[in-house]
């Protein structure tokens, strides 16, 4: 019964491969980011803010996401723990 129950609990929480993948996103937007501002000068300044913008929104959903996703791992081990103590 306790296995039923840790199988449900990792089901419910998110796996080390989704929070990996979601650092790898927070990564993308950063470079991204970092990229533009290396090239400013060769974008008009309407044109690099229209582009700031869109890589800041991407950059905050991404990085809400990663925090989520750790706060989901962080319970799933929470509840494992539970599970072990208890058997």
């Amino acid at each position: 019964m306790a296995e039923d129950s840790a199988s449900s609990r990792q089901n419910e929480g998110i796996s080390k491969l989704d929070c990996f993948i979601r650092f790898d996103d927070v990564n993308y937007w950063h470079s991204r980011t970092r990229d533009l501002i290396a090239d400013a000068g060769s974008y008009s300044y309407p044109a690099f803010r229209e582009s700031f913008r869109a890589l800041r929104r991407e950059g905050r959903k991404s990085e809400f996401e990663l925090v989520l996703a750790l706060f989901k791992f962080e319970r799933a081990m929470r509840g494992n723990a539970t599970d072990a103590d208890n058997d």
